[in-house]
């Protein structure tokens, strides 16, 4: 045999090799093709008609759930705005009830319609569904008791490459996007900017704001006033509306209030049609600390519009930084509860150099960082600037930044207008 003979067979030994490990082992042999009904009466197979070739998020619900499925279906429809226009396209999320007695196609479709959901629900054979259930992982034989208890994750997959996880309900929206968006359709790319010895240091947050961020922003803003479909009230000083002991009651137990047939409860539920407060299974303690933070936020906010600044900005930071490093980060929260938009147009700092408004952008399917050149903040909205999104890029420090020391940020606005912020380094 010749060398060349050999490397070709070498060649196509590793071609027949990687052929064989790329392909998934959780395809038709794994998957049950269970026949499942739509919430628009449509009958559909799981394998072939769902999952077959697609990225997917895949979540089991029942409409009467009093806690945990209401504020997984309010988080997922926080992904769809995000993922926009692919979901549906390339990436399909389906709702499985787990009480297919009582949640029929017209029962999930009124359901579905009262959360704005864009996505299939689905119903179906109890016995197959539980099945579906224990082939993705998502049915725990130690708590079945003969009720709806079920384990809350949902799980997210791209079935032609095998790669499956679990995900819980209080994930953040925008990791859950981009998961899905670009971990699960096979980027490969490293992500650009600085490497992980410039990464910041992540601020103490109280527990109440945890609290609020995980299970109440879902539906609720602390802004004054209500973002468009909004699917609960906006609690800017909530606390001056409404008793401390009513509070603590209808967050701890709202189903209780709403079975008394309390009269705010009620008005509530109809204003927002009938969307349910679920029952969170927070203690009195954790109740009272998510009260807290919006007390304390409500009144930051009102004193930032009190002093007549153009916005009002909430959670505002800069990272420690490498004493040797030429870049820093700063984030913060504007939140304009004015009738118009407001233009963020600069920002200067004594403490840098140069200071720049950047983004995370996704270019040629890769994720790069870029600067723009103005911010609008909209009307009765907030914009905020985090970790992995929009961000103040620092150039050049000019002095020792330690945590807790104070700098001052000046923005400037298109109307001519500057604000002052004195942001603590964390």
């Amino acid at each position: 045999m010749s060398i060349r003979q050999a490397i070709a067979g070498l060649v196509a030994l590793l071609l027949a090799y990687t052929g064989a490990t790329a392909s998934s082992p959780w395809g038709a042999g794994y998957f049950p093709n269970a026949e499942l009904v739509t919430h628009d009466g449509e009958t559909v197979r799981f394998f072939d008609d769902l999952i077959k070739d697609k990225v997917v998020a895949i979540n089991f619900i029942y409409t009467s759930c009093p806690d945990v499925c209401p504020l997984e279906t309010a988080q997922l429809t926080r992904v769809q705005k995000i993922l926009g226009d692919r979901l549906g396209k390339d990436v399909f999320f389906y709702s499985i009830t787990i009480d297919p007695d009582v949640d029929t196609p017209e029962v999930l479709a009124e359901y579905r319609s009262r959360f704005g959901a864009n996505w299939t629900f689905l119903t179906g054979n109890e016995d197959e569904i539980i099945e579906l259930r224990r082939k993705l992982g998502l049915y725990v034989e130690e708590i079945q008791d003969g009720s709806n208890n079920h384990n809350v994750n949902m799980i997210i997959g791209n079935q032609s490459t095998g790669r499956w996880m679990k995900r819980s309900p209080f994930e953040n929206p925008h990791v859950l996007a981009d998961q899905l968006g670009n971990w699960l359709t096979d980027w490969r790319a490293p992500p650009q900017g600085d490497d992980y010895s410039n990464a910041p240091e992540l601020r103490n947050i109280p527990t109440g704001e945890r609290l609020f961020r995980t299970r109440c922003a879902t539906c609720h803003t602390i802004t004054g006033v209500e973002l468009e479909k909004a699917l609960g009230p906006d609690l800017l000083g909530v606390t001056e509306r409404r008793e401390m002991s009513w509070l603590v009651n209808w967050v701890r137990a709202p189903d209780r209030m709403l079975h008394k047939k309390d009269p705010i409860a009620m008005s509530l539920a109809a204003q927002y049609n009938y969307l349910p407060m679920p029952n969170m299974r927070l203690t009195e303690q954790e109740v009272i600390d998510i009260i807290v933070y919006i007390e304390n936020e409500s009144r930051w906010i009102s004193s930032s519009q009190t002093r007549g600044d153009v916005v009002a900005v909430t959670n505002a930071w800069v990272r420690e930084a490498m004493s040797q490093a030429n870049t820093n980060a700063g984030y913060l929260t504007f939140v304009n509860s004015s009738p118009g938009d407001v233009t963020l147009v600069s920002v200067e700092s004594d403490a840098f150099e140069r200071v720049e408004i950047h983004e995370m952008a996704t270019v040629h399917g890769l994720m790069k960082m870029r600067e723009i050149d103005k911010l609008v903040i909209p009307a009765n909205g907030r914009v905020e600037l985090a970790p992995g999104g929009k961000h103040l890029m620092m150039h050049g420090p000019t002095e020792s930044l330690p945590v807790g020391k104070q700098i001052d940020i000046r923005l400037n606005f298109a109307s001519g207008v500057t604000q002052t912020l004195h942001v603590a380094v964390k």
